[in-house]
């Protein structure tokens, strides 16, 4: 067994052949408003924790300010280049979902600093971005004392630098000790959250399973067909009735 095979299973995407590609490009759009690899990988954590669907076209403009990082040609000099980014941060997506779906504790992909030290504000910013996407979809854990544990060292980190925020105000400096033990019950919290959302998870993909299966066979049924949703009637003397705008 080498190294590689005696790490948890949610660290796999550290290994990725495809992230340092991608950590680069995403520093090379920096100026433009774009997020770094450690505030994506937490904003995907979020993303795949949230009860409601957030739909791909609205995150990709969030990760890329709102679309302004796509107008630098020197990294997007073509369709193709463009496209060639999408690939990455879409596989890097799939990798945050493998990570949550493990059986260890989800582990944040951190990124250290020049003495080497991982502090985990960016990831923790990157998680709060996801999170205020559907932030009512929120209201279970935040408005539960005991559920909004799990969330707390997000938030205390995520506004560790920010003068303005009363949860930075109240806080002391964070020590060494301090700062790992915050990233510990980050981990765990994330861990707990993604899987008490997945009942909330399921329920959406099988309403959206049977949405896109009735358009479906509203697509193709006949007027005199046997009507999709069951009640034995024509098509046209049931559903096929109600006009739709």
């Amino acid at each position: 067994m080498d190294e590689h095979d005696e790490k948890p299973a949610s660290l796999d995407r550290y290994w990725d052949p495809q992230l340092e590609t991608l950590g680069e490009l995403l520093d090379q759009l920096s100026d433009d408003g774009a997020m770094n690899l450690e505030e994506l990988d937490g904003f995907f954590a979020a993303l795949h924790c949230c009860p409601e669907f957030v739909s791909q076209s609205e995150y990709m403009a969030e990760i890329l300010n709102f679309g302004e990082a796509l107008d630098n040609e020197e990294i997007f000099p073509n369709p193709e280049a463009a496209k060639l980014f999408w690939g990455l941060v879409l596989h890097h997506w799939d990798a945050v979902r493998d990570a949550l779906n493990t059986d260890d504790f989800f582990l944040p992909l951190l990124l250290e600093d020049e003495e080497g030290k991982a502090q985990g504000n960016d990831w923790t910013v990157g998680f709060i971005s996801g999170v205020n996407m559907r932030k009512e979809a929120w209201s279970e854990i935040y408005d539960d004392e005991v559920k909004f544990e799990w969330f707390a060292p997000i938030l205390a980190l995520a506004y560790e630098n920010d003068t303005d925020s009363d949860v930075s105000s109240d806080q002391e400096p964070l020590t060494e000790e301090a700062r790992e033990k915050l990233l510990a019950s980050l981990s765990a919290g994330v861990s707990r959250i993604y899987r008490y959302f997945a009942p909330h998870r399921k329920l959406r993909a099988t309403l959206s399973s049977k949405v896109s299966t009735s358009e479906e066979r509203k697509s193709k049924i006949g007027r005199n067909d046997p009507c999709y949703c069951g009640s034995h009637k024509k098509y046209k003397k049931c559903c096929g009735a109600f006009p739709v705008n």
